[in-house]
């Protein structure tokens, strides 16, 4: 059996701006097998009454950042095996109309 482990470092920082209040931002950060690299970012806005729960905006920002990064894996897996596909048959047609093949 082939093993692989991959790990995703999660950086949660927080921003103050007057018009959005202070906004926790997560970056989640995963380097593949293969050195492909994918970030997922994740923002949540704490509620400014709830200043000593700072765990409900840094979950529901890290929680978003995973979901991004989820998007993105899909997306390069769905993009990987379009790619795949169109080869194998570009193949399968090429060996259909060579001359003498008995396919």
């Amino acid at each position: 059996m082939n093993e692989k482990a991959w790990s995703v470092n999660i950086v949660i920082d927080e921003q103050k701006s007057e018009e959005a209040g202070i906004q926790t931002r997560a970056r989640a950060l995963l380097r593949a097998s293969d050195r492909t690299t994918f970030v997922g970012v994740g923002r949540a806005r704490r509620n400014p009454r709830h200043t000593d729960v700072l765990e409900v905006s840094e979950d529901m920002a890290a929680a978003r950042a995973l979901a991004d990064l989820s998007h993105q894996l899909f997306e390069a897996a769905a993009e990987r095996e379009g790619v795949t596909r169109s080869v194998l048959h570009s193949a399968r047609l090429a060996d259909f109309r060579r001359p003498g093949s008995s396919a």
